[in-house]
């Protein structure tokens, strides 16, 4: 089924549950954040053994309110790479044209924006969580910076709501990204030194445009840009307006709650629905409730890179790792054994394929039947047609959704049971108790299900040689992320949480293998590493099984490799305690002292 079916009829935006209507730009800017968000959470995951095996996905870092922004905002994002998010192709989304074409803040005509009418709140949210979204997944000076005051903020958030977020350590607003002050005019007097600093960088370089400066190599520090936030205030309109005079050169942009002399004024009703709006054209803009902005916030203080303390790979884990946190319930797994005699194999690690003995069945299944085999594969106790239409066309009309999984079953069993030659069997059995769905396990074999059977005997049993055996099954299965190549958000957390079981899996292999085959661990956790290229438990314990053997080169190498792997997570760089291992290992290290 073409993905685009599950569009929501609003072709240019998103009616959030809540309270809200977003345009598909910002719902980019933030499920790219959210894509972020799980990288970051992959990256600090800890590699526990024993841990109990699951079926269940890691939680969304979305709030319930958010999720249709996460699952149509993720398929309006360029290109990306396991361990390098996409970047929304619009920077500072903050609605659309009469045209339904995407409007940046940033390339709005005229000295600034006014904002008035009942949708001036609702919009003002949007736009601090469009500009706040924009460049997070880049590299940290390309972001812009928002200068807003306290009681404009206070209004923005949910009431009583602590004014913090986006620093490390949960005690203000980060001083960068957000910057909050008392008042109008000193948000005022900060927006005038900004003009000043950037109007002597033209100068000294004889550049005319900030734009133009930034282009160039010949500079030290590239210069955002910069969002002045405030309410209207006629005392410091004369002030306000030498700001807004320099917006287009300078890169500076005056956004105004309430009208204001000398700059153009867009009447929003509740809705975001826009008029009076010359020179802008726009045809709606982009609202969010309080709760949501709170939520967007929250985010970005968890994404957003920055130097952290990090996690010891010796240290005991001091919570449940990140990574296994669900809200869904963990379901049984079928106990499959390698000799079974499964008229069908489904294969859901790596591309979703089936066969048979004689082969994989290449012709007649529909896409729609592979992603219904998958979603029942990560629910062996099964899954009803509303559950099933919910997980794989969460936009579409509920009948129409139902219809179409209906379809999708009566297909894969018309398919499955002309490959096996077996007009009886239906692979995808019916229980009229529950109403569910589920695969057959007698007629059914899932490589899930045998990957988490063999992690389970494993975790269970006392004797290493078993132990090793069982998990070297585990990771010969594991050919790939879950339903890899479907670009349902559903899937995207599924593969994280079995992903993140094979690296545990990896790391126990390489704490048997060390004692009498040291280069036999390092090349598990490496094979781990190419999984997961952000983990850094898994680079700790490479590291440290090079220091044992006296390879100070092969440290550097390896610390060096996670470097490169984090830029990538907007500049992100290795916490504090894995540099601390590093530097355990290049040390020497006195007999009977320290730790390895």
């Amino acid at each position: 089924t073409d993905p685009s079916d599950d569009q929501p009829t609003d072709e240019a935006g998103i009616t959030l549950p809540a309270q809200g209507w977003i345009s598909l730009g910002l719902a980019a800017a933030i499920a790219a954040v959210a894509a972020l968000l799980r990288l970051q959470r992959r990256r600090r995951a800890r590699l526990t053994f024993p841990a109990s095996v699951s079926t269940a996905p890691q939680r969304s870092p979305m709030p319930p309110s958010l999720a249709p922004v996460d699952i149509i905002g993720s398929r309006h994002l360029g290109p990306s790479s396991d361990h390098r998010p996409a970047s929304p192709p619009v920077a500072a989304p903050i609605g659309v044209n009469s045209d339904g074409t995407e409007i940046s803040l940033f390339h709005l005509p005229g000295p600034g924006v006014a904002l008035h009418g009942d949708g001036a709140i609702p919009a003002a949210r949007a736009i601090l969580a469009s500009v706040l979204t924009s460049g997070a997944v880049e590299t940290a000076t390309a972001g812009p910076v928002v200068v807003t005051t306290a009681d404009l903020l206070a209004r923005l958030l949910p009431e009583d709501a602590p004014a913090v977020g986006l620093d490390p350590d949960g005690t203000a607003y980060d001083g960068e990204r957000l910057i909050v002050l008392a008042d109008i005019a000193a948000a005022i007097t900060h927006a005038e030194e900004e003009m000043i600093g950037r109007r002597r960088l033209l100068d000294t370089f004889d550049a005319e445009t900030i734009t133009d400066l930034n282009a160039r190599t010949d500079h030290a520090e590239t210069q955002p840009p910069y969002v002045l936030l405030i309410d209207s205030s006629p005392r410091h309109a004369a002030r306000l307006q030498a700001v807004a005079t320099h917006r287009a050169a300078l890169n500076l942009h005056p956004v105004i709650l309430g009208q204001h002399d000398g700059i153009p004024t867009i009447e929003i009703s509740a809705e975001g629905t826009a008029t009076g709006n010359e020179p802008y054209s726009v045809g709606r803009l982009s609202t969010l409730g309080a709760d949501d902005l709170a939520a967007i916030l929250s985010m970005l203080t968890d994404a957003i890179a920055r130097p952290e303390a990090g996690t010891d790979v010796d240290d005991p884990p001091a919570e449940i790792p990140p990574a296994a946190v669900t809200v869904e319930t963990n379901e049984a797994v079928p106990v499959q054994p390698d000799d079974s005699a499964a008229l069908v194999l489904l294969r859901v690690l790596g591309p979703v394929t089936v066969a048979t003995d004689a082969g994989p069945i290449a012709t007649g299944m529909r896409s729609g039947s592979y992603t219904a085999l998958a979603v029942l594969a990560a629910h062996p106790a099964g899954r009803t047609l509303d559950q099933l239409a919910a997980d794989l066309h969460p936009n579409a009309d509920p009948a129409a959704a139902v219809k179409r999984v209906r379809t999708d079953i009566t297909s894969a069993r018309r398919v499955l049971r002309a490959a096996t030659g077996h007009e009886e069997p239906m692979f995808i059995v019916y229980d009229p108790a529950t109403g569910r769905y589920q695969l057959d396990s007698q007629t059914v074999t899932v490589d899930l299900w045998q990957m988490l059977t063999a992690i389970d005997q494993a975790t269970t049993t006392d004797d290493e040689a078993a132990m090793l055996t069982a998990l070297r099954r585990a990771t010969e299965l594991y050919a790939g992320d879950f339903a890899e190549g479907h670009d349902h958000t559903w899937a995207t957390d599924y593969a994280t949480s079995y992903r993140h079981q094979i690296l545990t899996a990896y790391a126990r292999i390489a704490e048997i293998l060390e004692p009498d085959h040291p280069d036999h661990a390092v090349a598990a956790l490496e094979r781990a590493a190419d999984l997961d290229p952000v983990n850094e438990e898994l680079y700790q314990r490479i590291m440290r099984i090079h220091g044992r053997q006296q390879r100070p080169d092969a440290v550097r190498r390896t610390l060096r490799r996670l470097e490169e792997r984090l830029a990538d997570l907007g500049d992100a760089e290795p916490s504090q305690a894995t540099r601390r291992v590093a530097e355990r290992q290049l040390r020497p290290v006195a007999a009977g002292g320290g730790r390895p």
